[in-house]
């Protein structure tokens, strides 16, 4: 019934024509194009009153303050805190698809209908805490090498020959830090160099590295990090940015490209795989960055037609997804998680720092969790569609 955090290769973005069909307006009424009844429903909000609690990852912390601010100016009487994941709650957000593990802990304490979605993607990268060093270029050839520890000192010829600008000699010895338990940035850094350099990443892909020094927390992993020159940790490109740590550009199609380039991040979360199944929807980035099925309107992050477009995007990219207990006593979660997808939700999360959900994966996430306009229109307004 669920989906567990499997990854299929290959960019599968693809626009589901049956959307319109599955949120009809009555049926005596024709199905509605799927944009036109996207602009429709954003404007029917269901609101409801209270704090709905939910339960973010570690690394996310902050980016629900910002979609608190902006739902209560849409629900003033509806608001949104945020909790640690080991918190029973009505959400619950998972830095990558959930895994079955996530998913049984979680409907253990829901007792209506588990409902998932992906709600917003964010970019990765190998972090470095090198003075001086900014803009290091590392190759999924490098990355793995330094995660594998076939790579452990800064002036190895690898590294060297891809940054001649800099001088590596007498710099400390790397140190790759991690937390223990599993977290997205690695799943995707690790998926990346599974698709890319399958020779030189064996081990596969996994939420956890089995290099390195582990720690509790992030907060622990990023305060050793600070303090430890040569260390380098996998981590989500906004954490880095917040704490100012330097981070890797690479290498896509022979172009350097950045990791704080938020335009290339919407690029790149162009190549998403897509799961349904009941109750849930679940997207995987795929690796590359480039869009094979559609060009991306980079204002609105939105696929629109223009086939086989030759567009460079940050490679390495996470999904978040939310799992909602559904239940009729309690609307609220539901409520939430609706916000959360509309554009006003997507776009309290770029505020933040991460990467809306596509516009084509946004639609479908519609049908589960039940948006349409024969729920939310007034009987009034509905008869004169």
């Amino acid at each position: 019934m669920f989906q567990s955090r499997n990854r299929h290769w290959g960019v599968a973005l693809t626009v589901v024509s049956t959307l319109s069909a599955m949120l009809l307006v009555s049926a005596c009424t024709p199905p509605m194009p799927p944009d036109v009844l996207a602009a429709q429903l954003e404007n029917q909000i269901n609101c409801q009153n209270g704090s709905q609690e939910v339960a973010v990852p570690e690394e996310f912390m902050g980016s629900f303050d910002i979609v608190n601010v902006t739902l209560s100016g849409v629900c003033p009487e509806q608001s949104v805190t945020e909790t640690t994941t080991d918190m029973p709650t009505g959400v619950r957000v998972t830095s990558a698809a959930p895994t079955t593990i996530e998913i049984v802990d979680f409907t253990e304490q829901c007792t209506g209908e588990v409902i998932t979605v992906p709600v917003f993607n964010y970019g990765v990268t190998l972090s470095y805490n090198i003075i001086g060093l900014d803009g290091l270029v590392l190759s999924p050839t490098v990355i793995a090498g330094i995660l594998s520890g076939s790579i452990t000192m800064w002036d190895d010829p690898a590294i060297a020959a891809d940054n001649s600008g800099y001088d590596l000699s007498g710099l400390p010895e790397i140190v790759v830090m991690s937390v223990e338990t599993p977290t997205g940035s690695v799943d995707a850094m690790t998926s990346y160099l599974t698709a890319e350099v399958p020779e030189l990443w064996p081990s596969g892909v996994s939420g956890v590295l089995e290099l390195g020094e582990k720690f509790a927390t992030e907060a622990d992993l990023i305060g050793e990090m600070i303090a430890v020159e040569g260390a380098v940790a996998v981590l989500p490109i906004v954490q880095a940015i917040n704490n100012v740590i330097p981070m890797a550009a690479t290498e896509v199609n022979g172009v350097v490209i950045n990791p704080d380039d938020t335009q290339l991040q919407k690029v790149g979360s162009g190549a998403l795989e897509v799961a349904v199944a009941p109750g849930s929807l679940t997207a995987t980035p795929a690796t590359g960055g480039v869009p094979i099925e559609g060009n991306f309107d980079l204002a609105a992050s939105k696929v629109v037609i223009a086939e086989g477009a030759d567009l460079i995007g940050w490679p390495i990219l996470g999904t978040a997804h939310a799992m909602v207990c559904n239940t009729p006593e309690d609307p609220l979660p539901l409520s939430t998680v609706q916000f959360l997808i509309r554009l006003s939700g997507q776009g309290s999360f770029e505020t933040y720092g991460l990467t809306p959900i596509p516009e084509p994966i946004r639609l479908q996430t519609f049908v589960p969790l039940q948006v349409s306009l024969s729920e939310t229109v007034a009987p009034e307004e509905s008869a004169t569609e």
